[in-house]
C-alpha cells in the first residue's frame, strides 16, 4: 500500500512539473484549471507586450525631454552672448564722454554673467525640493522688507524719476527685480500647499494673490510701471496655471486691468506714454522723442542691419540704448534677420520651457517651471513690444542682453531653478499602449478542458 500511494503521488507531480519546465523555457501555460493554479502560486503568464520597468516609471525630467532641457541652456547661452556683443558695440560710444571707459559697459557685465554662470551651475545641480518650500517664504520676506525699505528717505537713489536702487558699495541693488523671483518661487509652494486644494476662491487668493499685489503696489510708489506690469502678469499667470476657476481668474484680471488704467490717466508722466505710443508723431521732440528714434534705428537697418558696430543712434541720440532699447541697436546693426533671429530664440526658450512644464509630475516644479518661463517671456515681450511701438514704453529690460546687475542675475537664476526642476523632477508617465484581446482561435486550441471560451486581456 506504501509504494502504490508514493508511485500516484509521482504521477500526479508530473503535470506540474511539466508546466514548470515549459514555463521556463518561454512557453505560454495552458488555459483552464492550470492556469488559475499558476496565478494562484504566484507564477506569472508570459505577454504579448513588455511592461514597464521601475526605471521608466522613475524617469527624470530631463531624461523623458532632452531637446528642451539642453534647449534651454543652449538658447540662452546664445541671447547672453549676443547681448555681450552689443555691450561691446555701445560701449565703444564712452570714447567720446571725457572721463568714459571703453569697455566699461562689457566689462561690467562680463563680470556679472560670469558670476551669474557659476551660481546658476550650483543652482542647477541642487535639489530643489529640499529648500524651496521653506527657503522660498524666507526669500519672500527678505524682498517685501526691501521694498519696504527702499521707501526710507535717504536709503534708495533714484534714475530716470524712480528711486528703485539701494546703494551697497560700489553695486547697486535693486529689491523690485528679486522681487518677481521671489514671487515666482512663493507661488509654486503656495499654490501647491492643501489649503489651496479646496479651489475657492479666497484659498487662491489667500495669501499668494494678496502678497503679489502687495508687492506690485509697493513697486509703483516707487514708481516703477514696467515691474509693477510684470508682476501683476505673474501673479494672474500662476493664478490660471495654479487651477483658479475662469469666472474668478476674468474677475481679477479685469479688475487689475481697470486699476492700471485708472493710474495711468491720474498720473500725467504716464498718459504722455500712452497718448506717445498712439500717436508718435505728436511730440518727436517730447514724449514720443525715444520712441521715434528707437523706429529711426529700427528703419536704419532694413534687412541686413547696417553692420555689427555701426550704429549711429547709440552715439547718445537714442536714450538709454545700453539698458531698455538695445534692442533698437540690434535691429539697426544686425537688420530685420537679426532682430528676427533673437525674437525667435525667446521663442523656443519659451516652448522649451512649457513643454517641460508640461511633463512635470511634480506639481511644486511643474509651476515653479511656468513662473519661470513667465518671468523671461513676459519681460521680453513688453521691452520689444515698447521698442517697436506696439506697446507703451514701461522701462524694462531686456533678458540676457540689456545692461543690469540685478537684471541679469535674475535671469540667470531663473535659468538655473528650470535646470534644477528639470534634473530632479519626476516626469509624467507615457500614455499607456492600447489594450487588445489576443486570437480567440489560438485560445481554443490551447483550451484543455473544452469549458466555455474566455479571451485572454493582452496588451498591445
Amino acid at each position: 500500500m506504501t509504494g502504490s500511494s508514493a508511485t500516484k503521488g509521482s504521477r500526479a507531480a508530473l503535470p506540474a512539473q511539466r508546466e514548470r519546465e515549459k514555463a521556463r523555457s518561454g512557453e505560454a501555460a495552458p488555459r483552464g484549471k492550470g492556469v488559475e493554479s499558476s496565478h494562484r502560486s504566484g507564477s506569472s503568464v508570459r505577454s504579448s507586450a513588455p511592461k514597464s520597468s521601475p526605471a521608466v516609471r522613475g524617469q527624470k525630467l530631463k531624461d523623458s525631454a532632452p531637446g528642451s532641457y539642453h534647449l534651454v541652456w543652449i538658447v540662452s547661452s546664445i541671447l547672453l552672448a549676443i547681448g555681450l556683443c552689443m555691450m561691446l558695440s555701445i560701449s565703444m560710444t564712452s570714447v567720446v564722454n571725457p572721463g568714459g571707459e571703453r569697455f566699461g559697459y562689457v566689462r561690467d557685465q562680463g563680470l556679472t554673467a560670469a558670476v551669474g554662470i557659476v551660481l546658476m551651475v550650483m543652482l542647477s545641480r541642487t535639489d530643489y525640493r529640499r529648500w524651496l518650500r521653506g527657503g522660498s517664504l524666507a526669500v519672500l520676506a527678505v524682498a517685501v522688507f526691501a521694498l519696504l525699505v527702499i521707501h526710507i528717505p535717504g536709503v534708495s537713489e533714484s534714475e530716470g524719476g524712480a528711486a528703485s536702487w539701494i546703494p551697497l558699495g560700489p553695486v547697486t541693488f535693486q529689491p523690485s527685480e528679486f522681487a518677481k523671483l521671489a514671487l515666482v518661487m512663493a507661488g509654486a509652494h503656495l499654490l501647491t500647499s492643501r489649503r489651496r486644494q479646496c479651489g475657492d476662491f479666497r484659498a487662491m487668493m489667500m495669501p499668494f494673490g494678496l502678497v503679489g499685489f502687495l508687492m506690485c503696489g509697493l513697486v509703483l510708489l516707487e514708481p516703477d510701471l514696467g515691474t509693477a506690469v510684470i508682476i501683476a502678469g505673474l501673479v494672474l499667470g500662476l493664478l490660471y496655471v495654479g487651477g483658479m476657476r475662469l469666472s474668478h481668474w476674468l474677475a481679477v484680471a479685469g479688475g487689475s486691468v481697470g486699476l492700471a488704467l485708472l493710474l495711468v490717466t491720474t498720473n500725467p508722466e504716464r498718459k504722455s506714454r500712452v497718448l506717445a505710443f498712439l500717436d508718435p508723431g505728436a511730440d518727436p521732440y517730447g514724449a514720443s522723442f525715444q520712441l521715434s528714434q528707437s523706429l529711426v534705428a529700427l528703419g536704419r537697418g532694413g534687412w541686413l542691419g547696417v553692420g555689427p558696430g555701426q550704429s549711429v543712434q547709440k552715439f547718445s541720440y537714442l536714450p538709454k540704448a545700453h539698458t531698455d532699447m538695445v534692442f533698437a541697436i540690434l535691429g539697426e546693426e544686425l537688420g530685420l534677420l537679426g532682430a528676427a533671429l533673437v525674437i525667435l530664440l525667446f521663442g523656443i526658450l519659451a516652448m522649451a520651457t512649457w513643454r517641460l512644464a508640461r511633463q512635470c509630475r511634480d506639481p511644486l516644479g511643474r509651476y515653479l517651471l511656468a513662473g519661470c518661463g513667465m518671468l523671461i517671456t513676459l519681460q521680453a515681450v513688453v521691452n520689444i513690444g515698447g521698442v517697436i511701438g506696439a506697446m507703451p514704453l514701461t522701462g524694462v529690460p531686456l533678458p540676457f542682453m540689456s545692461f543690469g546687475r540685478n537684471s541679469l542675475l535674475v535671469m540667470l537664476f531663473a535659468i538655473g531653478l528650470i535646470l534644477s526642476v528639470s534634473r530632479w523632477a519626476p516626469a509624467r508617465q507615457a500614455p499607456a499602449p492600447a489594450k487588445r484581446y489576443e486570437n480567440v482561435t489560438s485560445l481554443d486550441r490551447r483550451r484543455r478542458d473544452r469549458g466555455a471560451r474566455s479571451a485572454r486581456l493582452g496588451t498591445g
